[in-house]
């Protein structure tokens, strides 16, 4: 059930990446100005699932690079073992069902 909370949790801060990326400079011959790694940044992160339960999270702008390279590694793993011969689903019965 963690582990799914966690997806689900993942999942959702990958989606709202590009909503926290700056918008392009106004001006088409000034080149951007590269990104400070050590700036901090702070996000409130919402629980999935509760309106209230937040919490947050103070990074360098290199953590938060970390952190989304790792969330992106998690969905893409959980994605490839999806298509395995065996994808278990946990019932009731016990032993999960691969034939």
């Amino acid at each position: 059930m963690r582990y799914v909370a966690r997806i689900i949790t993942v999942a959702a801060m990958v989606a709202t990446a590009p909503l926290r990326a700056e918008p392009p400079s106004s001006s088409g011959k000034a080149q951007a100005a590269p990104l400070d790694p050590n700036q901090r940044i702070c996000e409130n992160i919402t629980q999935t699932g509760s309106r209230l339960a937040t919490k947050r999270f103070c990074g360098t702008r290199a953590e938060w690079d970390a952190k989304q390279k790792q969330d992106r590694e998690v969905i893409e793993g959980a994605q490839r073992s999806a298509n395995g011969p065996c994808s278990a689903v946990l019932t009731h019965s016990g032993a999960p069902n691969c034939g």
